[in-house]
């Protein structure tokens, strides 16, 4: 018999706030951490926009921790403080689960650019970029000895980690883990969407009929996951419960969704189905929402083909309109947003959402947050290549 897996610990670092609880009360305000893009010298791109995080000076920091693993440090630690798990734990029984994007690559960067230039950079270096080193990093710092894993499955990879340490934990395998992702701007990432013509240079407008593409952020989520059981007996506060989650490939295309949404729409309904969830129990859908023209429209087809009817009456809202668009953490992102609503009971809103596209008729919250009684959540994240992740939340209710 699987456990009920439950959320004790949440940690956010984002372009709005370097904490959760401001980063969230900042979303419900509907204030938009996306800006000029300051940390990138990229004269020729015609988008210069960006969510940027800017940490303050930690000289305790090793001169070679880059700022993805800074940022998902810091949000480890308040995971970790509001949680108050671990203590007392076999360290062989808990893990780590983290989604990747560019990791450590802008030290890659740097260190080419410095080759190039005549320079002679730390040889070392380029073994800082590794996409595994921010798990093992977090995996030390909570003392886990258990499994971990680090995923590089484009925007679907830090819902894919959550999803990987609800199976360990929900299967008996591991009593405690940390889940989430970490993404920091770098020239790579920035150049290559702006190559595909993904990015808009005005502020991205998701489900808008004038939408143009997606502005690229940066941060860090990170959550806490133990069983009910445990979080229970030593009195842990429970934000939400994860029920499980689904995940399917479109086998369509390098960077197109599938027209018709066939794949992501399965995942959702693998992930009602493994959370025994009834369509008409969701209320509130964490969207992907990239504000691309395909993604879009392809979003709400799969909405509507997984819950059915019951599609009008949830709220949905794209947390890209206020943090850009963060690859790899981009899950880890979404789920903060729907384990908040669904402990506040309250939606954030998509911001920008004046003229909606008759193509994406759903209730995407436009503009302004939106207070409501919730019960369960879906997180979706709808990566290149058609590798699609749903996640399924409920919220805690006492029992």
């Amino acid at each position: 018999m699987k456990r009920r897996v439950v959320i004790t610990g949440v940690g956010c670092v984002s372009s709005l706030a370097l904490d959760a609880p401001a980063t969230w009360a900042r979303m419900l305000e509907g204030h938009c951490g996306i800006g000029p893009l300051t940390k990138l010298a990229m004269p020729g791109e015609p988008a210069q926009l960006a969510a940027e995080v800017h940490l303050p000076a930690d000289p305790a920091m090793n001169r070679r921790a880059t700022l993805c693993e800074r940022m998902a440090l810091q949000a480890l630690t308040e995971a970790l403080q509001t949680s108050r798990g671990g203590e007392g734990l076999d360290p062989r029984r808990m893990g780590a689960f983290q989604g990747a994007g560019t990791s450590g690559l802008p030290s890659a960067e740097a260190y080419l650019k410095a080759q190039l230039a005549g320079q002679r950079p730390g040889a070392a270096e380029p073994v800082y970029q590794s996409p595994n080193l921010i798990t093992d990093v977090l995996a030390g710092v909570l003392g886990a000895m258990g499994a971990r894993s680090t995923i590089m499955n484009a925007c679907s990879s830090s819902s894919l980690a959550l999803g990987q340490a609800w199976e360990h934990i929900s299967g008996g395998e591991l009593d405690l883990a940390v889940a989430g992702g970490a993404e920091s701007l770098c020239m790579t990432t920035y150049a290559g969407f702006s190559s595909l013509k993904a990015m808009d240079a005005e502020l991205c407008r998701p489900f808008s009929r004038d939408r143009a593409g997606l502005n690229l952020g940066e941060g860090s989520a990170q959550f806490i996951l133990e069983p009910l059981d445990q979080a229970l007996a030593r009195g842990a506060e429970i934000f939400a419960e994860l029920l499980g989650y689904g995940a399917s490939l479109d086998a369509h295309h390098p960077t197109a969704p599938h027209p018709e949404g066939e794949g992501a729409a399965r995942a959702m309904r693998m992930a009602l189905d493994c959370a025994g969830l009834d369509a008409g129990e969701v209320d509130l859908i964490s969207a992907h929402g990239t504000a691309t023209p395909a993604n879009d429209s392809t979003e709400t087809s799969a909405i509507r083909a997984a819950l059915g009817a019951a599609a009008d009456r949830v709220s949905v809202t794209s947390t890209k309109s206020q943090f850009g668009h963060t690859l790899g953490a981009s899950g880890a992102i979404a789920t903060f947003a729907a384990v908040m609503a669904l402990r506040s009971g309250a939606v954030s809103p998509t911001l920008r959402l004046v003229d909606p596209d008759p193509a994406c008729a759903l209730d995407y919250t436009p503009l302004q947050a939106r207070e409501r009684q919730l019960r369960a959540a879906l997180v979706n994240a709808f990566a290149f290549g058609g590798n699609n992740a749903c996640l399924a939340l409920r919220a805690w209710e006492g029992r």
